[in-house]
C-alpha cells in the first residue's frame, strides 16, 4: 500500500461513478480535500469538508479527554454551557409544524424549565452576578483570564455565604478586583469601583477585606511601582525615555526603603511626575492624578518626600 492509499479512504456514501473510466472505487483524502478514483487518480471534487477535529490526541485518555460536543465548557456560564435548551422554533426534527394540543404542550415545557432554572437556589442571582461581571470587565477591556477568576471567586464566595445580605454588585466589583490583582493587573479599585452601579470604592474594598478573610485560597501578590509605571507614561503620552528614568528614580527609593508602606501607584505617579519635569515632557499634577486615579495631595507628599530624601531639585 502507498503513502497516498494510507490518507485516503473509500467512501461508501457517495454512489458516484468516474467519469473518466466508470470505476465506482471512490476515495475521500481529508488531508487535500479531494474526492478521487482509486483507479484512475482523477479528481472528482476538490472541495471535501475536512470533519477531523481541529486537536490532535496521542492516546485513547487524551483523545477522550479533548473530545467534546458544542462549545468549550465556560465558568463565565451560570450553566458552563452544559445546561439543554427548549427553543421557540414551533418545527419538530423533521421541519414539520406542530398541532395546536402539541404546540401547547411545548409552550408548558418551556415555561416549567425556565422556572425549574431559576428557581434553583442562587441561580438567579448568580447569572445577574455573571452578566454585571461580563459588563465591567468588558467596559474595562480586561483579558477573559481575569474574567474567568473573577467567577471562580465569586463561587467560591457564594458557597461560603458571603454574598448573603451584601449588595451583588458590592461582591462582583471585590471578585474582579481579586482577580486582577491575582493576574498582576494594574486596574485599581477607584477604577473597577467607578464602573460598578451605585457601589462606592469604600464599599468594595470592605468586601475585598472580606474575601481576604474568608477565602483562605486567595493568595494576593503584592503590586510593585514599577508595574504601574508603564501604564501612566502610556496614558500620559510620555516617551520611553521617561520610563527608564522613573524606573531609575524608582530603585534609588526602593535602596533607601522610602517606598515602604507607601500607596504603589502614590510612588509610581510622583516618580512618573518628577521624570517628565526633569526631561521636559511636563504634564500638570491633574493630569497625572487623572491618570493614577489618586489625589493631588498625595502626589504633592510623595513628590515632596521623594525629592527630599533623593536631593533631587526640585523643579516644580
Amino acid at each position: 500500500m502507498t503513502e497516498n492509499e494510507k490518507d485516503t479512504k473509500k467512501v461508501d456514501a457517495f454512489p458516484l461513478k468516474c467519469p473518466e473510466c466508470g470505476s465506482t472505487h471512490i476515495l475521500s483524502d481529508e488531508e487535500r480535500g479531494e474526492i478521487k478514483c482509486g483507479n484512475c487518480g482523477l479528481v472528482i471534487s476538490d472541495s471535501l469538508i475536512d470533519s477531523r477535529p481541529e486537536w490532535r490526541a496521542f492516546s485513547p485518555e487524551d483523545h477522550d479527554k479533548k473530545s467534546r460536543i458544542g462549545p468549550p465548557s465556560s465558568l463565565t456560564a451560570p450553566d458552563r454551557y452544559l445546561s439543554t435548551k427548549i427553543g421557540r422554533d414551533q418545527k419538530d426534527i423533521f421541519g414539520k409544524g406542530f398541532s395546536p394540543e402539541g404546540r401547547a404542550r411545548i409552550d408548558r415545557l418551556r415555561r416549567t424549565q425556565v422556572r425549574a432554572e431559576m428557581g434553583e437556589p442562587g441561580r438567579r442571582n448568580l447569572a445577574r452576578a455573571m452578566a454585571e461581571l461580563k459588563r465591567i470587565s468588558s467596559q474595562l477591556d480586561m483579558p477573559s483570564g481575569i474574567l474567568e477568576s473573577a467567577k471562580k471567586i465569586y463561587k467560591d464566595a457564594f458557597s461560603e455565604g458571603i454574598t448573603k445580605g451584601r449588595s451583588i454588585n458590592a461582591v462582583v466589583a471585590a471578585a474582579l478586583y481579586a482577580a486582577a490583582r491575582l493576574q498582576k493587573s494594574t486596574r485599581t479599585l477607584e477604577e473597577i469601583a467607578e464602573m460598578s452601579k451605585r457601589i462606592s470604592k469604600k464599599e468594595v474594598a470592605r468586601v475585598y477585606r472580606i474575601l481576604l478573610n474568608k477565602l483562605p485560597q486567595l493568595h494576593i501578590p503584592l503590586i510593585e511601582p514599577d508595574e504601574y509605571i508603564p501604564r501612566l507614561a502610556t496614558d500620559l503620552e510620555l516617551s520611553g525615555e521617561v520610563q527608564v528614568r522613573s524606573l531609575e528614580i524608582l530603585e534609588q527609593a526602593k535602596e533607601l526603603h522610602i517606598t515602604r508602606g507607601k500607596l504603589p501607584i502614590g510612588i509610581a505617579a510622583a516618580v512618573v511626575y518628577i521624570a517628565a519635569i526633569e526631561l521636559d515632557e511636563r504634564r500638570t499634577q491633574s493630569e497625572v492624578c487623572e491618570a493614577a486615579q489618586i489625589t493631588e495631595v498625595t502626589l504633592r507628599t510623595r513628590y515632596k518626600e521623594l525629592v527630599k530624601k533623593l536631593k533631587l531639585t526640585k523643579t516644580n
